[in-house]
């Protein structure tokens, strides 16, 4: 069986040099306009000199959105992908892979946000059903998410929001696509109008690639995240249905995260031990799938080999080891513990006096 960090190709046509994928994470630090600087160049670099299989740039809004994050980086113009071929022909050098993430908040907005008020951009979001939350540290008191939303009345004004971001990421050499389609941004909650969104946008991702071996899916069926929790009867059909569709359509990668399973919000139990990897893991690999699967969420270096060995998983991906470890793959090829963050919640989101701090000064293990 392969392990770890053997090669694989994704659906015949993307090489991979290993199977660690470097999660998308949500960082908050272009602050050039909503584009990625040097900061960033040297940030992704670093992790494809170091081996990283597959790299997931950070989330990308494809429309302008009123998020509690500022600084988070849009791909709306051509300005935005021309920053971005920078970082992507720095990864290329190193010889690595990424990935493109597409991104819409959705419901998990504030109308008030300067950008919003700036743009005149409205809180786009499936149903007028408003997200429970939010803080908004740039908005007096804590408004929380907006209560007022419009309904997206024309799902094709939506899925040319993604053709357009997923157009100039081709532009700007991006590897392929992840598609974030976790529940709690615009597919809240993955109604038959959202999965239809889903396809739309995968047949125009097709069409920009020229394959569907190019694009990646994430979901996170057991979510609660941002108030979008949903019975288990419910997710069972919703992602058995979608899952089975994405590899009917030979979707190259479906990366399939286990977050979610604990700390329930009441009224909407799981059975004991429930792992959504094992429940719809088999959906995407068994033999002659013609796609990859991918899992997330808090696997150790020997967890992820074990899943691969075992067969249970194609490739692993890694989010937050990957801010505060330059080198996880020659961590895990000497079997090095992975640095942890001794440093605060502020590694995350900020506050930073600068953009580098927390985020280009960690060092690699001295083998």
């Amino acid at each position: 069986m392969s392990s770890l960090l053997e090669p694989v190709v994704v659906g015949g046509k993307l090489p991979l040099r290993n199977r660690v994928g470097m999660g998308a994470l949500t960082r908050n630090r272009c602050v050039n306009d909503f584009k990625p600087g040097p900061a960033q160049v040297k940030h992704y670099s670093e992790r494809a000199r170091d081996g990283a299989g597959l790299i997931v740039n950070e989330g990308t809004l494809v429309d302008w959105a009123g998020s509690d994050w500022k600084h988070i980086p849009v791909m709306i113009n051509e300005d935005h992908a021309e920053a971005w071929k920078e970082v992507v022909a720095a990864v290329h050098e190193e010889g690595g892979t990424i990935l493109f993430q597409a991104w819409h908040v959705g419901r998990i907005q504030n109308e008030n946000m300067p950008i919003m008020k700036e743009t005149k951009t409205p809180v786009l979001a499936p149903s007028a059903i408003h997200a429970e939350g939010g803080k908004y540290r740039e908005l007096p008191g804590t408004p929380g998410h907006s209560k007022n939303i419009t309904v997206i009345a024309d799902p094709r004004n939506v899925v040319e929001m993604y053709r357009r971001a997923v157009q100039l990421a081709k532009n700007a050499g991006f590897d392929g696509v992840e598609f974030l389609a976790q529940g709690h941004f615009t597919f809240t909650k993955l109604g038959l109008l959202n999965v239809s969104i889903v396809a739309t946008c995968l047949t125009n991702f097709f069409a920009l690639y020229g394959g569907y071996e190019y694009i990646c899916v994430k979901l996170c069926p057991a979510d609660s995240f941002n108030d979008s929790v949903v019975t288990f009867e419910e997710m069972n059909q919703t992602y058995s249905y979608l899952i089975k569709e994405l590899v009917k359509r030979r979707v190259g990668i479906i990366n399939l995260s286990r977050r979610g399973v604990t700390s329930r919000p009441e009224g909407f139990p799981l059975p004991p031990g429930y792992n959504p990897v094992v429940d719809f893991g088999p959906l995407v690999k068994y033999p002659g799938s013609p796609s990859l699967l991918m899992v997330n969420h808090e696997y150790t270096p020997e967890e992820a080999d074990k899943a691969i060995r075992a067969g249970k998983a194609d490739l692993v991906s890694f989010g937050r080891p990957f801010i505060f470890n330059p080198d996880v793959i020659s961590r895990i090829r000497h079997n090095i513990p992975f640095a942890e963050n001794d440093r605060g919640d502020n590694v995350f989101y900020g506050p930073y006096s600068a953009v580098d701090e927390h985020y280009n000064d960690w060092p690699a293990a001295k083998n």
